[in-house]
């Protein structure tokens, strides 16, 4: 009789590992990716076919996995179906020397979030996309674990979570009120310094027109007393512009 191993689903970590399964039957691409993925303080473990990959992927737990296409053994693609059914959180990103549109749609629709194109035009495209590829699982995996918490706990003590749901909603309007507070301070603030610089524009201006007619003022009563200087007016006309310029200096005196 034959005994088929069934396959277990890894314990989920509480947080997704900086770990990658790289799997290739090419010695150079596995020294140059593992190289390259350290530098960005990921820790890789390599197989050279689809039997070896698949014992690792039951056995460890990973954060992402670069896959190739061809394997000797079979074909990559289905690792990315024993990984979504073990690690349904880890990161696939499949590579091929040749692409096309089938087998990159058939590696999408079973989970891969990324293929990569050998030979790699850069090997920074590479750790871009292994870190990217990650960094959004891990945000993925969190979210579904709270999710279960949340479940959980609504199972397990619903009047407690209807109370904790009400305090989250409460503490949630406080923050929004807070918000909408701030925006309206800072609306005002505005205003009141667009009030305050119209003003202060108005009164510049106002000083310039006074400036100008103080000036012309002492111009003119500068004038008249050339005038009065120069003589030959008639006594009456003399007496009004000396009264007239006495007026005048007299204001322009003033504090």
């Amino acid at each position: 009789m034959i005994l088929r191993r069934r396959a277990r689903r890894a314990k989920p970590s509480p947080v997704l590992p900086d770990t990658v399964l790289l799997v290739d039957d090419e010695p150079i691409v596995l020294d140059v990716l593992t190289q390259a993925l350290g530098k960005k303080d990921l820790t890789v473990t390599v197989a050279t076919r689809v039997s070896e990959a698949a014992e690792l992927l039951r056995t460890r737990a990973f954060g992402c996995m670069l896959v190739d296409k061809n394997l000797p053994d079979g074909d990559g693609i289905s690792l990315i179906r024993l990984a979504r059914e073990l690690q349904p959180y880890c990161a696939c990103i499949v590579m091929t020397g040749y692409p096309n549109v089938a087998s990159i749609v058939e590696a999408l629709r079973l989970g891969a979030v990324d293929y990569l194109e050998k030979p790699f035009p850069q090997l920074s495209i590479v750790q871009e996309k292994v870190r990217a590829s990650l960094d959004r699982q891990k945000l993925v995996e969190e979210r579904e674990v709270l999710h279960q918490r949340i479940r959980a706990l609504q199972q397990q003590q619903p009047e407690a979570f209807k109370e904790s749901a009400e305090l989250v909603m409460l503490q949630q309007a406080l923050e929004v009120a807070k918000e909408n507070a701030a925006r309206t301070i800072g609306e005002l603030r505005v205003s009141k310094d667009r009030e305050v610089a119209s003003l202060t524009g108005r009164l510049e201006t106002v000083k310039a027109r006074h400036g100008k007619m103080l000036h012309a003022l002492r111009d003119a009563a500068n004038e008249l007393r050339a005038t009065l200087e120069a003589g030959g007016l008639p006594q009456a006309a003399e007496g009004q512009l000396r009264e007239i310029r006495r007026k005048l200096t007299a204001a322009l005196d003033e504090p």
